[in-house]
């Protein structure tokens, strides 16, 4: 039984030469319709597109992970109802070597295919959660301390309302759990400028 889409997954579905970006909340059938978006481009009569010349990228492993599976199901699927359709083959085995990845992995391999040119050594890596906490907590700290040197007061006047004494360190949480609890929504950090005004 063929699967009913709404009209922007449809739209999402069916655009064709043209760039497209797709934005929907979790749950809405963003994995689903690109997966028939991808199924349909291979196996398009007219214009049969190769999944090894494409590129997917998503925000999770999780989600590449599952695309990829769906991806593979379809495929395997299309070959069951045409087992001897050469193309369906080859592009079943293509699959393990598709660019289907997380937007940090494939900026990682732009980055590391182009070390040389940027200056960095070869043996580079990306820092892990606890590194990153680490390095964001030091550079608050300097921040708050250069805003101490430039406007103690206003700044005292800040952390008044968040800790009970100049103490950086506890600043820096919270300015820190602010930061983290706005970037997630749809205003970011400007939703406490907004506030400010």
């Amino acid at each position: 039984m063929a699967r009913s889409w709404t009209p922007a997954q449809s739209a999402a579905i069916n655009t064709k030469n043209k760039t497209l970006l797709v934005s929907a909340a979790a749950g809405s059938g963003k994995t689903a319709a690109l997966t028939e978006r991808i199924i349909r481009a291979i196996s398009d009569k007219n214009d049969p597109r190769d999944i090894s010349k494409m590129l997917v990228v998503t925000f999770t492993r999780a989600a590449a992970a599952e695309l990829r599976q769906r991806i593979f199901s379809a495929l395997a699927n299309a070959l069951a109802e045409k087992p001897d359709d050469k193309y369906l083959s080859e592009q079943l085995v293509c699959l393990s070597n598709a660019k289907i990845c997380t937007i940090d992995s494939f900026y990682l391999d732009v980055v590391r295919s182009g070390f040389s040119e940027l200056g960095i050594s070869q043996s580079f890596r990306t820092a892990d959660e606890a590194e990153l906490d680490v390095l964001a907590k030091t550079a608050m700290e300097d921040a708050i301390d250069a805003f101490y040197e430039r406007d103690a007061e206003r700044i005292s006047h800040a952390a008044e309302c968040f800790v009970s004494m100049r103490n950086s360190a506890r600043l820096a949480d919270v300015f820190l759990s602010l930061y983290s609890a706005t970037e997630s929504l749809p205003e970011g950090i400007d939703l406490l400028r907004e506030s400010a005004e």
